[in-house]
Parts: C-alpha cells; sequence; structure tokens
C-alpha cells in the first residue's frame, strides 16, 4: 500500500503543479479512474515494467484528446481521487485474473499508442 501511495504521489508530481480550476469535477474523476486502473495493471496484475513516465504520457493524451485543459491541475486532489479509483478497483468482487485480463484488453493499447 506504502508503495502505491508513493507512486501515485510521484505521478501526480510529474507534471502538474497549480490548483485545480480548469478540470471540472467528473473530468477530474475520469483522469482519477484512469490513472488507477494502470496503477491496479501495474501492481496488482504482474504489468511491473509500466513506466511511470509511460503512464503520465498516457493520462496528458487521453486529457488532450478530450480537449481538457491542464493547466490548473491539482495534485492534492488528484492523489485523494486516484487513490479512491483504486480503492475502488480492488474492493470489485470478481477474481483478479478476470479483472487484470478485461483492463489489459481495454486500457493497454493506450500505452502502446504514447510510447
Amino acid at each position: 500500500m506504502r508503495k502505491i501511495t508513493l507512486f501515485i504521489y510521484v505521478l501526480a508530481l510529474f507534471g502538474f503543479t497549480h490548483p485545480a480550476k480548469a478540470l471540472s469535477e467528473s473530468q477530474a474523476e475520469d483522469l482519477a479512474d484512469l490513472t488507477a486502473i494502470y496503477i491496479y495493471l501495474k501492481h496488482d496484475c504482474g504489468y511491473d515494467k509500466i513506466q511511470n513516465t509511460q503512464i503520465q504520457r498516457a493520462i496528458v493524451y487521453f486529457a488532450q484528446r478530450q480537449k481538457w485543459d491542464l493547466s490548473n491541475y491539482d495534485n492534492q486532489l488528484m492523489l485523494k481521487l486516484n487513490q479512491l479509483g483504486y480503492d475502488d478497483l480492488k474492493g470489485i468482487n470478481l477474481p483478479n485474473e478476470f479483472k487484470c485480463r478485461s483492463l489489459a484488453r481495454n486500457f493497454l493499447s493506450l500505452l502502446t499508442y504514447v510510447k
């Protein structure tokens, strides 16, 4: 759990340091959920070779494709939302193998696209 919290913190520090005003609440939640999926894949599904910078690029790419303004992204808010999203994923009552396969099938392609 400590590694995951540290990872989320480092990820948040990578690029965004201003208070959140540009992102709506739902946009921030979408970014946090996407981040949580990659963290889950990395730490719970054996995709430990996914680099933090690759995850960051995927998140930024996703936001840019949605035409979201990230100039005022808030680290503290996102840390909380990322952790909530990760906890939600862990709490889904499905076999881990099934969750991992489903998430990998639906979300790993974005990582390969932004390499």
